[in-house]
């Protein structure tokens, strides 16, 4: 299956990113005051201004890295905030809550950059005790919830003397621990993305005004988050945004983080689709995102068929967020607990000359232990005659595993073997979990775990 190539080159790419990158921390416990300018553009307006105030806070578990400025004309505000234990010269990624951007005027959010607006990327290109530089662009999504492109992004900004940004002290609202007078907003339902209205309102008794972070933890796949600063003691309310897409129907305990403050609060998430007892399901639109956390890759069953042999198999289309244009396909079919790929195994071996074939890569009816080879194939290797084949073995079934923040209940593992003449070249492992499809790709000990899913 294709889907193994792009994994390994994927892997080649990350060894030189990993290579190239060079670091440079910014050790700072308050806040620091900063000039600087910001500019960035979409289809139809450039937008510019200065930048009033750049500083990093540490929060409970990570730090934040904020710009905040306003247009040339003073209208209009801008800010990006960045997210990392340390901050140096690489990508921070929307998607893997790395980075988010806000654009306001007129009231209203005009551009707002999120977990779920898209794939957007911040670069930093300069950052040390004094000089903060980067790029920026991606998805952001509009005032009326659309997704629109922005790009050309830039940022500069000199770092000077700190002042610092007291944290805020306060409780949470508790009775027996669990949170008061919790307001959950909007629908949550099984495979679909929350979108803006999906909120959670939450009342905090503020003794000492300043910043604060308040939070959840990850729970079938979604979690509640906000930033800001408390102006003035008492009761006040937060409301936090949602970020994900809800994995299974059912009720939900999350827990929200305050200082050391901690209470719960339930969510109920609703019936999406029907279980279709599939490790691997091939509904149109069913759809997977996968991430090493430097790239991500998006793999969708497009609906469209294809007949080899005889045999009708569901077209799988790979691309990479956020454009759909897809770029590689696979073919996939299922029969009898059979689950099988039919590709051109000389592109995803690097063979001279096109070599294709189907195989099985999952029987969900067999037990641990069970193992099955492909046909063996033939083909040419930097000008050699080779021949090649595929092992594959069941490792584990119905296990529980967490993975990318969801808890899934029945996994099966399977080892996959390449030989050449022969010879072990590569192991793949990945794992299957039952009504959602392959959720984790381990190739030479390089995972690719799954960060979101839709299953039709």
């Amino acid at each position: 299956m294709k889907f193994i190539k792009t994994i390994l080159s994927f892997f080649v790419a990350t060894l030189l990113l990993f290579g190239c990158a060079k670091e440079y921390s910014v050790e700072s416990n308050g806040k620091l005051l900063s000039a600087g300018n910001w500019e960035f553009k979409d289809s139809t307006r450039e937008y510019m201004g200065n930048i009033d105030t750049a500083y990093i806070t540490d929060a409970v578990s990570i730090k934040q890295l904020s710009l905040i400025g306003k247009s040339n004309d003073g209208t209009e505000g801008w800010s990006l905030r960045l997210y990392a234990d340390t901050f140096k010269v690489g990508s921070y990624k929307a998607s893997l809550f790395q980075s988010s951007m806000k654009y306001t005027g007129g009231g209203k959010t005009i551009y707002d950059v999120n977990q779920v607006s898209g794939e957007f990327t911040v670069m930093i290109t300069v950052i040390n005790g004094t000089l903060l530089t980067g790029t920026f662009s991606g998805t952001a999504r509009d005032s009326l919830n659309g997704l629109k492109k922005i790009f050309a992004g830039k940022f500069k900004s000199i770092f000077k003397k700190p002042i610092l940004e007291p944290e805020s002290v306060g409780v949470l609202g508790t009775t027996a621990g669990n949170c008061d007078s919790v307001i959950i907003n909007g629908q949550y339902k099984q495979g679909i993305t929350v979108l803006p209205a999906n909120t959670v309102e939450i009342k905090v008794i503020v003794a000492k005004p300043g910043t604060y972070n308040i939070y959840t933890n990850t729970v079938n796949g979604i979690s509640f988050s906000k930033r800001g600063t408390f102006t003035s003691a008492g009761v006040q309310s937060v409301t936090l945004n949602a970020y994900g897409t809800p994995a299974f129907p059912g009720e939900q305990m999350f827990t929200l983080h305050y200082g050391n403050n901690q209470c719960a609060f339930k969510v109920t998430f609703l019936q999406g689709v029907s279980a279709s007892n599939d490790y691997y399901p091939l509904t149109t639109n069913t759809n997977w995102t996968y991430s090493d956390l430097v790239i991500s890759l998006k793999n969708k069953v497009t609906g469209d068929k294809k007949t080899v042999n005889g045999l009708e198999f569901n077209i799988v289309g790979t691309y990479k967020p956020p454009t759909a244009t897809t770029y590689d396909t696979s073919l996939v079919r299922k029969l009898n607990g059979n689950y099988y790929g039919f590709g051109n195994h000389g592109a995803m071996l690097n063979l001279d000359e096109p070599v294709y074939g189907e195989f099985i890569f999952l029987k969900d009816n067999v037990p641990v232990g069970n193992s099955w080879n492909s046909d063996i194939f033939n083909g040419k290797l930097a000008g050699y005659p080779v021949t090649f084949y595929y092992k594959f073995t069941i490792l584990s079934k119905g296990v529980a595993e967490q993975v990318g923040g969801f808890d899934f209940t029945d996994i099966i593992k399977v080892k996959q073997e390449v030989f050449i003449n022969t010879s072990l070249v590569t192991t793949v492992e990945t794992w299957y979990a039952k009504n959602v499809g392959p959720v984790l790709i381990t190739v030479a000990g390089k995972p690719f775990q799954i960060s979101g899913f839709q299953v039709f």
